[in-house]
């Protein structure tokens, strides 16, 4: 076969070019190391970027959490709510992406919306709890919210959530359901 000014010489079992006479071995190699270089480069640069975002990340100790509690669950509704507010004392947005507890199947974000004169429940993404400011989860407004209970949410009862954030450690909290 003719490529060019090369002609190869097949057969089953490999492909040369006969003008070149085996330097292609060489080639091959220095492609390789070229590669290995390339690859060796990158993953330097990897752990320098992963190291440089780990030691920008906010401290575990810039949030604050205070007046956190659970409504009880109402029947026959297998879902409830909770509400606090959130201090952010660093420098830094934090941005509450999500929340889990082993007492509810499904925990959502939520928000309220005024459509057409009603208030309407809608699930977010996130929210963003302002550097140097607070989130306050109330009723009527932001808050969290849960469904597919365990069992029904008592008045007294001792709840716990871990809060999921992007960018920053997950915070578990204790609080109690009331009323």
């Amino acid at each position: 076969m003719a490529f060019g000014r090369h002609v190869r010489r097949t057969n089953f079992r490999s492909t040369r070019c006969i003008a070149c006479r085996g330097r292609g071995k060489n080639v091959l190699k220095l492609k390789l190391s070229f590669l290995l270089l390339l690859v060796v480069a990158c993953s330097d640069d990897a752990v320098e970027s992963s190291e440089s975002t780990d030691s920008q990340a906010p401290h575990s100790d810039s949030l604050e959490i205070e007046d956190a509690r659970a409504r009880t669950s109402r029947p026959p509704h297998a879902n409830s709510a909770a509400f606090m507010t959130l201090l952010n004392h660093g420098p830094d947005d934090l941005v509450l992406v999500g929340v889990k507890t082993r007492r509810a199947k499904v925990s959502e974000l939520h928000t309220m919306l005024h459509e057409d004169g009603k208030m309407k429940m809608r699930r977010v993404k996130r929210l963003v709890v302002p550097s140097k400011g607070e989130l306050v989860l109330k009723p009527g407004a932001d808050h969290l919210m849960f469904f597919e209970l365990d069992k029904a949410w008592r008045d007294g009862d001792d709840l716990q959530l871990t809060l999921l954030f992007a960018k920053y450690p997950e915070q578990t909290i204790t609080l109690k359901v009331e009323k």
